[in-house]
């Protein structure tokens, strides 16, 4: 008896998963026909999204330079420390806000580059917004 409720609850099991398993494709359909939508909201939207994964695409390498660069000055003055009987978690401590403070103009400055670029996309998809929201 307990044999055949088992194999009754697998076979149920199995026969769900087969049925989940035809039902999924559908849902990149509807993704494809959200994509291709006229909606200007959607549209802007759409076009912010891509604008912002552009910018985030852009800084990480900037980003992942200046931590660098930190750290490695960091790791200096921590080496440096131990050498010399200090405290390293302090001499860590300053020499990272030193090291955030040196690499802030050059860093300021790359990122300027992008963020105006992100800012004019953002701005330009809003534009094309209201543009065809006055013609409805």
């Amino acid at each position: 008896m307990k044999n055949l409720i088992v194999a009754s609850a697998l076979s149920l099991a199995l026969i769900g998963g087969l049925v989940h398993a035809q039902t999924s494709p559908a849902a990149p359909a509807t993704t494809a026909a959200k994509a291709s939508s006229s909606d200007p909201i959607v549209v802007m939207r759409k076009e912010q999204r891509a604008a912002r994964n552009e910018f985030n695409a852009a800084a990480k390498p900037i980003r992942a330079e200046r931590t660098a660069t930190v750290q490695a000055d960091v790791d200096k003055a921590v080496a440096a420390a131990k050498a010399s009987g200090k405290d390293p978690v302090v001499a860590g401590r300053v020499a990272r806000r030193q090291a955030m403070e040196a690499t802030k103009p050059d860093f300021d400055a790359k990122m300027k580059v992008i963020t105006d670029r992100r800012n004019e996309a953002m701005a330009a998809a809003k534009a094309k917004r209201d543009a065809a929201m006055a013609k409805r």
